[in-house]
């Protein structure tokens, strides 16, 4: 089958049933065209490396867990992630500041973790995995424990040890 265009003055001399035809003819080519392109570009999206660089816990020690004790001073109940901050008190008598970022606020409230448990003048233990660089004083929050009962960020990790949980 030819598929060159056809000109308007041979398109002129078509019968109308015949203008009807070419006319379904040239929307079926425009559609496969633009299905092709479509299936195209879907394609190279696929190759597109994913989108989840912001969640990198490259910062973090994963295979670690420490314990932090301290005050609530602050809590930014906020997705993607909450934080909290904590005043703890050093060996020399000092106070020094940790943040702990945690989980999304509704990912921590279905864990347990409330605004009625950690609130601002709470004194809490907070179980994270420590930051990589040993000056910071920021770390992944994993769980807390809060008047002897042990609350987890709901990532199934184990918190308190190899065997409990």
């Amino acid at each position: 089958m030819d598929r060159r265009p056809i000109s308007r003055a041979w398109a002129s001399l078509l019968t109308p049933g015949w203008r009807a035809e070419l006319a379904v003819l040239t929307e079926a080519g425009m559609a496969r065209k633009t299905v092709g392109i479509l299936t195209m570009l879907l394609g190279l999206v696929s190759l597109t490396p994913p989108l989840s660089a912001h969640h990198s816990r490259a910062m973090f020690d994963i295979d670690t867990f420490i314990s932090v004790e301290g005050v609530v001073t602050k809590v930014e109940w906020k997705n993607p992630h909450m934080w909290v901050t904590l005043d703890v008190p050093t060996s020399d008598g000092e106070t020094e500041s940790w943040g702990f970022e945690g989980s999304g606020a509704a990912s921590m409230v279905a864990s347990g973790i409330s605004p009625q448990i950690l609130k601002v003048g709470n004194r809490v233990k907070i179980i994270a995995h420590p930051p990589r660089d040993k000056s910071q004083h920021t770390a992944e929050f994993m769980g807390m424990e809060v008047d002897g009962t042990y609350y987890s960020r709901g990532t199934g990790s184990n918190i308190r040890g190899a065997s409990e949980n």
